[in-house]
């Protein structure tokens, strides 16, 4: 395959696919013809041309893979489109799902104690919107459940690692004074692996059952068994 059938085959596999692929992935797409390192070498190729040609996207490593996505700037065009959903997330969810993305894992207790309030409703929320999920139970009386968060959250906030979470020092400079944050939803149904994030040593992992889904006339509370 020459160069430019690679660039052509790289292309259009992520202009078409809806999620982030890892390069082996690309490889298998494209019938093991070349490499995962001919893979990455071809997207910084591309980037190239997308920047020197003025174009509104780049090919961004999220997560475990990549994803061909709209620069920043242009996004408030392609959220005027209804194929486009997103869902508003208050100041109060976005404190639960920051507290757990630089705790966890975390208890929904440990969760209350660093906010003072109740917060059964916001964690359930970031449940349904697969951005956290239970990653082990804490070995304590009760065996309460400990939050981490997924696979998802990385793709929807840009990161291929939690070792990239800007540092707490630096949200507090840039603290913003608005009251919801809008981010893009994917109303998938698949379940999101659970290799995002591994429970910590000492805790019940993956052969431990999972809580009971929440339902929505229940508050949140965990049963003790």
């Amino acid at each position: 395959m020459s160069d430019k059938e690679l660039l052509q085959a790289v292309e259009t596999i992520l202009f078409t696919t809806p999620k982030p692929l890892p390069p082996r992935k690309i490889v298998e797409l494209s019938g093991d013809r070349f490499s995962s390192k001919e893979i990455r070498d071809a997207i910084k190729n591309l980037n190239r041309q997308f920047e020197k040609t003025g174009r509104v996207f780049r090919i961004e490593a999220v997560g475990d893979g990549f994803q061909m996505r709209t620069l920043t700037e242009f996004g408030r065009w392609v959220q005027k489109l209804e194929t486009v959903k997103t869902i508003k997330l208050s100041m109060a969810t976005m404190e639960t799902l920051s507290i757990i993305a630089y705790k966890q894992p975390v208890t929904r207790a440990g969760i209350e104690f660093i906010r003072g309030v109740d917060s059964s409703h916001t964690v359930r929320r970031l449940m349904q919107q697969k951005l956290i999920r239970i990653v082990g139970r804490e070995m304590i009386p009760g065996r309460p459940s400990l939050y981490g968060t997924t696979k998802y959250f990385l793709e929807i906030f840009g990161l291929t690692h939690l070792k990239h979470l800007p540092a707490l020092a630096e949200l507090e400079k840039e603290e913003s004074a608005s009251e919801q944050l809008e981010i893009p939803l994917e109303e998938d149904e698949e379940s999101f692996s659970d290799s995002a994030l591994e429970p910590a040593s000492g805790l019940i992992g993956a052969d431990e059952p999972p809580d009971d889904p929440i339902k929505d006339d229940q508050d949140g509370e965990e049963e003790i068994t």
